[in-house]
């Protein structure tokens, strides 16, 4: 089961729950709050900061290293096109 550990404000967050919906990814969302600094959360991201993916054992922050998870790990529906436009135009966005 995937876990994301999201705040609903943080753009970062949003990105990679658009992403997940995207590929169509069952997940669970746990609303963090990181001013809090809850332990059970800081254990998984020192750093306090959203969004954190969790899959298994494997733990992953930042929204750029989940988004590329992501997209090397489930084949369908990329979410990066195919040609050097495609991903231009992916960025830009």
């Amino acid at each position: 089961m995937w876990r994301l550990y999201h705040f609903t404000l943080c753009p970062f967050s949003r990105k990679v729950r658009f992403a997940l919906a995207v590929k169509g990814v069952t997940h669970e969302l746990v609303q963090e709050r990181p001013w809090e600094k809850r332990a059970g959360f800081t254990a998984l991201n020192p750093a306090g900061q959203t969004p954190v993916l969790q899959r298994d054992t494997l733990v992953l922050s930042d929204s750029t290293a989940i988004l590329e998870h992501i997209e090397e790990t489930l084949e369908r529906t990329p979410l990066i096109g195919s040609t050097p436009e495609d991903r231009a135009e992916t960025r830009r966005l």
